[in-house]
């Protein structure tokens, strides 16, 4: 067997620890459609709720996921990358969830602001 130039190192990447949504929602089921009363399996995407400017790591580090349709997610003109009224009920919706187990500054710190609070 003929040595490698430039062997190939022994040592395997860690692999991070992604936690799982921190609301109800699985693979195969879309977390708007079953809000919106429809339950039936069917494709679904991972939606990061909260993305853009780094935001989308802290999602992933947090659990703020939710798996959906692509209608609701980006085909649809009510998905969330197409309706920011769509986009934000998402958002105070993992808010609220959030703030079941920590604070209001916690959330703020994190994220960089409330969409509890209208101004």
């Amino acid at each position: 067997m003929c040595e490698l130039m430039f062997p190939k190192s022994t040592r395997k990447k860690k692999r991070k620890h992604h936690p799982a949504p921190i609301v109800d929602t699985v693979k195969g089921e879309c977390f708007l459609c079953r809000l919106e009363g429809i339950s039936r399996q069917q494709y679904t995407e991972e939606h990061h709720v909260f993305y853009g400017g780094g935001l989308r790591r802290v999602s992933e580090e947090n659990g703020f996921k939710a798996y959906l349709c692509p209608a609701h997610h980006k085909d649809g003109p009510r998905a969330v990358h197409n309706c920011r009224e769509t986009r934000e009920l998402l958002c105070r919706i993992f808010q609220a969830k959030y703030e079941e187990t920590h604070t209001r500054e916690e959330f703020e710190r994190l994220i960089g602001r409330n969409y509890l609070e209208r101004s």
